[in-house]
């Protein structure tokens, strides 16, 4: 066309080097552009200006069009557009069918992770529970659980390593593990190691669980257990105190090993149970929200309704700055002897 444009005075070799040339940069700002890679763009522009000065130096215009020139610049360039326009055509349709099956498949991945991690409210056996979860993405890697059977009862905060579908299937197999052995008479130490050996083989190396538990009973001390997850806080008459047993995450090493504790809980006490999410929050001049000022906050709210506290906890992790990870919070207050 530019020919057309000079009269057809272009030599044939310019000619088949500028389309050869402008079909690749074509591409080369299509790939770079939906890739946002944007030096690269530019380096590609670049190369567009100098190869036009080269060429036109190369190849100098002849003073008159040969004969039919105009004829075959003509049919070239026909050409061209309908082969450039169908070949677009058909990336448009491969890149739309991809993205519908992605679309898709995140659509389900989503319901599925919406009915995992379902809100929590209730109140089993002298206790209250209330918690819930919300993932940064379309499928969240945490999980929030209260499982109970006859006034017994295990309320944990899970933490599946990474995001997207790998993490949610890893959090299904968790939660499905942990339930049919939640209430089993073994200490929470032998219930992590199972949970253990029947991820292991199921997952990708570099997956891991890190998870906060505790169980309890109408009248009894709690056990506790958090491995490789932030530590439990429980709240009695304004103070704060953190409980954890320091060890490895569920899934990371085949030797691990679990151990849990005992804690007293009195009437009026609160346990919260959070992820990391929740406090690893950045303002913008990243400034990060921080584990004590959750202790802060809780000390400050912990005689309000649950619901009350959990709502204030997430307003001030909003409010504080952009949501980057999952926000999952459980919390457990003692109501009765």
């Amino acid at each position: 066309m530019i020919d057309i444009i000079a009269g057809g005075r272009f030599p044939v070799g310019w000619i088949v080097w500028t389309a050869l040339v402008s079909g690749i940069l074509a591409v080369g700002f299509t790939v770079t552009s939906l890739r946002r890679r944007w030096i690269a763009l530019m380096a590609l522009i670049a190369a567009d200006i100098v190869q036009i000065f080269i060429m036109r130096r190369l190849f100098p215009m002849t003073p008159a069009a040969p004969a039919g020139r105009l004829i075959w610049d003509a049919i070239g360039s026909l050409a061209g557009i309908s082969i450039g326009y169908t070949m677009f055509i058909l990336f448009m349709n491969a890149t739309a069918t991809r993205y519908l099956r992605a679309h898709t498949e995140m659509a389900v991945a989503h319901e599925i992770h919406r009915v995992l991690v379902p809100p929590i409210r209730h109140t089993i056996g002298g206790y209250e529970f209330y918690g819930w979860s919300f993932a940064s993405g379309e499928v969240g890697g945490d999980l929030v659980d209260v499982v109970d059977s006859d006034g017994r009862w295990l309320g944990y905060v899970a933490d599946v390593s990474g995001h997207g579908v790998g993490s949610g299937i890893v959090m299904g197999m968790f939660k499905s593990a942990l339930r049919t052995r939640a209430l089993a008479d073994s200490s929470i130490a032998a219930l992590l190691g199972d949970i253990q050996s029947a991820l292991m083989p199921l997952k990708q190396p570099n997956m891991y669980v890190t998870v906060a538990c505790v169980r309890g009973r109408k009248g009894a001390d709690l056990e506790c257990a958090v491995a490789g997850h932030l530590p439990i806080l429980r709240v009695r008459a304004g103070v704060v105190e953190e409980i954890s047993t320091p060890q490895l995450a569920v899934g990371m090493f085949a030797y691990a090993t679990f151990v849990s504790t005992q804690v007293e809980c009195r009437s009026g006490d609160v346990l919260a149970l959070m992820s990391d999410g929740l406090i690893e929050v950045f303002d913008s001049e990243e400034r990060e929200l921080g584990f004590e000022w959750a202790k802060a906050e809780l000390r400050r709210v912990a005689n309000r309704p649950l619901p009350e506290i959990a709502s204030h906890l997430l307003d001030g992790a909003r409010n504080h700055g952009s949501q980057t990870d999952d926000q999952t919070l459980l919390l457990i207050r003692r109501v009765s002897t």
